[in-house]
């Protein structure tokens, strides 16, 4: 089967996890007899290029961290160039199924283009909801000014890119007759306010590799060491790890947690990585808290079981966070929110932990008690493990997204 992954972003330049993810799924596929290929953004490369197996050309809608009003000049023109990409890798390519992924800062053109010239062959992987998402265009141009001055003239300029939006957004209207969706969170939102039918949704959850994230040889919790505290993710707001500097720094007043670090690994964008590394200043936390940076995934199975607790204080609507989930399987103990999707592997005193999002004093709360009881700590860490083993593995997704898209393959064949 040949397969088309289209995806704003592709490894080795990405800005989360699911590109990471729909690497690994494409290497798997072609495992597996898959002959795949990938259409992506330019986004990390200077121009548009090609190399075996992935072709960076499509346009960005606008700067991935801040909006430039003055890139709406060429918005038709980037529009036409992604489909006259889109359509060319189309037709050479000959895919049986377009497989759609990430659709962050990605004109709706694309998949459209792919939906006309595949009738009844495009699959979505939900990993967000992103037809329910305002535009990045018009979210600039309805978003309030400083002042009032500029207010008025904000208003006066928007009329007409938000004309144009709105039009262009018309023309390109998707039929989403085959969408997977990585949780039931994702699937519910979107049957309710996407209006997509709900006998087009299914769930299937991601997945990771439970044979390279296992759990390390790690020391005696029983010990009363200082536990080893990690966030793995990317840095903006919505991921809410100012909340687990400000519980840090609650438990030290306490006297809590004496000596306990912990290591926040990832990047994101400048200003809110700016901004926790003020915030740890301001705290005094310079010798507790540690930035780690970006790490390439292929070293996260050795680097995770040197923790002991995962921290996950995210305070919007997860889909379903791969991160947890590898921490989990390389034994670690979750402490983290309910958010989206999280709930449907994350059970309050089964697998994990839980706080209210935003609340770093209940999260302050939550690891007291892991540092009190060691033995929850284990058992805890040791349910999680068992829940990704049991259902949430990398192969398991493969099986079942192997079976959708030839049950795909088998409708558009009756109804052609």
């Amino acid at each position: 089967m040949r397969l088309l992954f289209i995806t704003a972003f592709y490894p080795p330049y990405e800005i989360g996890g699911w590109e990471q993810n729909v690497r690994d799924l494409n290497h798997l596929l072609r495992q597996n007899g898959y002959e795949t290929r990938v259409l992506t953004s330019s986004h990390g490369v200077q121009h548009p290029s090609r190399e075996p197996g992935v072709d960076r050309v499509l346009h960005l809608e606008t700067d991935i961290f801040h909006y430039r009003p003055t890139e709406f000049v060429g918005y038709r023109r980037k529009v036409k160039a992604n489909i006259e990409a889109t359509t060319e890798v189309i037709e050479s390519f000959q895919p049986d199924i377009a497989f759609v992924h990430v659709m962050h800062q990605l004109t709706w053109a694309v998949p459209h283009t792919a939906e006309n010239l595949l009738p009844g062959r495009v699959v979505y992987y939900m990993a967000n909801s992103w037809p329910n998402e305002i535009d990045p265009h018009a979210s600039f141009w309805k978003s309030p000014a400083r002042s009032g001055l500029r207010q008025a003239a904000k208003t006066a300029a928007s009329v007409l890119p938000l004309r144009t939006i709105k039009n262009e957004m018309g023309r390109y209207q998707l039929k989403f007759e085959h969408v997977m969706c990585v949780s039931r969170a994702i699937l519910e939102d979107l049957a309710e306010n996407a209006g997509i039918p709900r006998s087009h949704l299914t769930v299937v959850h991601n997945g990771v590799e439970t044979d390279l994230f296992r759990p390390g040889l790690s020391a005696d919790l029983n010990e009363k060491r200082p536990l080893r505290l990690v966030f793995a993710g990317s840095l903006f707001p919505h991921k809410g790890v100012h909340t687990a500097i400000e519980s840090l720094k609650m438990l030290d007043r306490q006297g809590r947690l004496q000596n306990s670090h912990l290591t926040i690994i990832g990047s994101g964008h400048p200003d809110y990585e700016n901004q926790l590394r003020d915030l740890v200043s301001e705290m005094g936390l310079s010798e507790r808290i540690h930035f780690h940076g970006r790490v390439p995934r292929e070293q996260m199975p050795a680097l995770l079981p040197q923790f002991d607790i995962m921290i996950f204080p995210s305070i919007w609507n997860e889909p379903l966070s791969r991160g947890m989930q590898e921490g989990m399987a390389a034994g670690l103990a979750v402490v983290g929110t309910l958010t989206g999707g999280t709930g449907e592997l994350l059970v309050e005193g089964e697998t994990g932990l839980t706080f209210r999002p935003g609340d770093a004093s209940h999260l302050a709360e939550r690891l007291h008690e892991l540092d009190r009881d060691r033995p929850l700590l284990q058992s805890l860490a040791a349910a999680g493990r068992r829940a990704v083993e049991e259902r949430f593995t990398l192969n398991r997704m493969l099986t079942e997204m192997d079976a959708y898209f030839h049950r795909v393959l088998a409708i558009y064949s009756n109804q052609s």
